[in-house]
């Protein structure tokens, strides 16, 4: 699965759109789970750990909100462009017209998350549903209505967190960092179930001297550092969609633009 990520540079976990362009798609009939008990392996579900600790192999809900791998060369492309989006730089604090309820939520909520992981350096959903909890005021409750006040109060629920979350891997602002396996009952058999924590791609993918190349954004230098690739931060943003565009049209010539575009 690992040499396919590589391969592909960026591939989704699953269908979504393109025929043929996911892990599951990829997987042979049978092997999506299997029984470890009987001497098989628990299949991509579980294989996805060793490809997030690789090391240099972006994973989150990044590709049409879905789960996605993508290298590094691949995934600067994808932050060069998302974090061009002015939707997306909300995260940020930075002033958007936010007009409907999820806009609004994310404009107050996504901000206060992505602070908090910056800040530990990562961190679980759940310690992230505490942090954006004690930070929902009850102006904030006013101003979104009565039908969201029972999925804010008391206490942020797990479905707005999740929304959150994907928000902030959509923007390129996070990923996962690791992926814990998790090991229940008596016998502490494992079934599948994980834990995983949220990070800064910055973060995970290695930083470098705040002062060298002040003429590039911080994130660029860092991704320049890790991975010897400059001339990625050198275009625009158009320009890199565009490449990841074409690139995935290498594999895949018949899939519309439209498609394409609705994905990247």
């Amino acid at each position: 699965m690992i040499e396919v990520i590589r391969e592909y540079g960026i591939i989704p976990f699953f269908r979504c759109g393109v025929a043929g362009w996911s892990i599951e798609e990829m997987t042979a009939p049978g092997c999506w789970f299997t029984d470890e008990e009987e001497g098989g392996t628990l299949g991509p579900w579980d294989w996805k750990i060793e490809a997030v600790r690789e090391g240099d192999i972006a994973y989150g809900k990044y590709l049409g909100g879905k789960a996605a791998f993508a290298t590094v060369e691949w995934y600067r492309e994808l932050m060069n462009w998302r974090r061009s989006i002015p939707k997306y730089r909300m995260a940020l604090g930075e002033s958007f017209k936010a007009s409907t309820s999820s806009e609004k939520l994310m404009k107050f909520l996504s901000p206060v998350a992505l602070s908090a992981i910056k800040e530990a350096g990562a961190l679980e959903a759940r310690e992230l549903r505490l942090i954006c909890s004690e930070a929902v005021t009850p102006a904030f409750l006013r101003s979104m209505g009565a039908k969201y006040k029972p999925l804010l109060s008391p206490g942020v629920k797990k479905g707005i967190m999740d929304s959150v979350v994907q928000f902030l891997q959509m923007g390129t602002w996070t990923v996962i960092g690791d992926i814990q396996r998790v090991y229940r009952g008596p016998d502490l058999h494992y079934n599948g179930w994980q834990r995983a924590s949220n990070t800064t791609p910055d973060e995970l993918f290695g930083t470098v001297q705040e002062s060298v190349r002040t003429d590039v954004p911080a994130w660029a230098r860092r991704f320049e550092e890790a991975t010897g690739a400059p001339e990625t931060i050198n275009r625009s943003p158009e320009e890199s969609r565009e490449r990841l565009i074409s690139h995935i049209r290498e594999f895949f010539p018949d899939t519309s633009e439209k498609t394409l575009q609705k994905i990247i």
